[in-house]
């Protein structure tokens, strides 16, 4: 890739993470999807909102301790369509107990815009679509997680999400 197309690249994805963390948009009704930038986003007082596109992979911990809630969505993948009214409840339902993040590439770590996002998606050695991960954070150490692949309803994710509030 030449200068001007990297300079080009750089100045479109600083327009995109500008328009999607200050857009007027009611994030609960046009939630992350296929048509929004690849990267990491945090739901926060009601919305979703772009965390990072570039630098380090989402860690569960880099926000402090507590239950971290991490959706791995491809733009390109049917299932994970299926799944969004499941996730967007159960978030909506459960947002006062614990942190949710969407990891958003186009498929997978070989096809994202988002260097954070590709690095995330590898580094968690995601190969199914959707996959959510819970997170158990203490003293900024991981000590409990599970993996749930697949479109499942937001009972299973509930009932999941609830063994990690007991621990």
């Amino acid at each position: 890739m030449s200068s001007n197309e990297n300079d080009i690249r750089d100045l479109i994805d600083r327009l995109l993470t500008e328009i999607a963390s200050k857009s007027s948009i009611d994030r609960r009704k046009f939630p992350v999807g296929p048509f929004s930038p690849n990267g990491i986003y945090y739901f926060d007082n009601g919305e979703w909102k772009l965390l990072r596109r570039d630098g380090l992979p989402f860690q569960p911990g880099e926000n402090g301790d507590g239950i971290y809630v991490v959706y791995f969505d491809n733009t390109q993948c049917s299932a994970c369509r299926r799944f969004d009214p499941e996730w967007y409840s159960f978030v909506e339902e459960y947002k006062d107990r614990g942190k949710f993040y969407i990891i958003l590439c186009d498929w997978f770590a070989r096809e994202c815009d988002s260097k954070a996002a590709s690095r995330t998606f590898f580094i968690n050695e995601v190969r199914a679509s959707p996959t959510t991960m819970i997170f158990l954070v203490k003293e900024g150490a991981i000590v409990k997680n599970e993996r749930i692949e697949g479109s499942v309803k937001k009972e299973e994710l509930a009932s999941k999400f609830k063994s990690f509030i007991s621990s």
